[in-house]
């Protein structure tokens, strides 16, 4: 896991040096509000903020407002704000942007595989641009999820969609369970990327 930590910021430091910027100390705080024909994840910094809408009929809210679940299917979303760099985040180019998404990526599924002890399979990566914004969606089959005790409801694959927001990197998921299509989660998270407002 160290050794791709180290190649994540060895890739965001290796680019040419534009000048360091202040969005790198910019947080964000995450607000789930109800709004009509669903609700928004909401992400507001001191100087910036984006949001994504969900459609759905009914969406039952948690504890966090990272998690609900959204016409009986679980949607998270989270941040992980990127290293600081000589990077100007408002000018990466496509290429930039690709590595250090895959960066990411690699990243949280050494964390699955070591920490979570999700063997994971069959792992499928798609770059997409949806609204002129790169994304990066990411399945895998989690059936073979290592537990010392029985998983009730574990999921049979996890969908992902990664791109980059300001200092972060916003992340869709939804698991998709025994009794759901993989396709149409996949075409919901894909719904939810057209959403996303910078």
């Amino acid at each position: 896991m160290i050794k791709l930590i180290t190649l994540w910021i060895v890739l965001l430091f290796s680019f040419p040096v534009f000048g360091q910027f202040e969005i790198y100390d910019e947080e964000f705080n995450l607000n789930f509000l109800k709004i009509k024909d669903g609700g928004q994840w909401f992400f507001k910094g001191n100087n910036h903020s984006f949001s994504i809408n969900i459609i759905a009929k009914n969406i039952t809210t948690t504890e966090s407002p990272n998690y609900i679940t959204a016409d009986n299917t679980i949607l998270q979303v989270s941040i992980v704000p990127l290293p600081k760099s000589n990077l100007d985040l408002s000018k990466l180019t496509i290429a930039q942007q690709k590595e250090t998404l895959a960066g990411y990526v690699d990243y949280e599924l050494d964390y699955f595989k070591n920490d979570v002890k999700i063997n994971y399979k069959d792992l499928k990566k798609e770059w997409v641009t949806v609204n002129s914004i790169l994304w990066l969606i990411w399945s895998f089959d989690s059936r073979d999820f290592n537990s010392p005790e029985p998983v009730k409801g574990k999921p049979q694959f996890q969908i992902y969609a990664s791109t980059i927001c300001f200092n972060q990197i916003l992340d869709l998921n939804t698991p998709v369970m025994k009794d759901q299509s993989f396709y149409q989660s996949k075409s919901l998270i894909s719904r939810l990327m057209a959403t996303l407002k910078l």
